[in-house]
């Protein structure tokens, strides 16, 4: 994963910055993201990456590494 990745789930999530983000953590349940703060991670990683996340994406990621996966599958990263 992408320390711009971890970075926008830090903020988004208010996790400080020593926190270790890991592909298996659950973004709802280890993460504290919820649906309103989803919609913050999606603005932050469609800025930053300049990418579309469309919403079948955001359904099907439930963990850290999932997302990253849908991130890398339309973003040159």
């Amino acid at each position: 994963m992408d320390t711009r990745f971890e970075q926008i789930l830090k903020s988004v999530a208010e996790l400080p910055d020593e926190f270790e983000i890991l592909a298996e953590q659950d973004l709802r349940e280890d993460l504290d993201i919820d649906s309103l703060r989803l919609i913050d991670v999606v603005l932050g990683i469609e800025e930053e990456f300049n990418v579309e996340l469309g919403e079948d994406a955001l359904a099907k990621a439930k963990t850290a590494g999932q997302l990253w996966a849908e991130i890398a599958a339309v973003a040159a990263v």
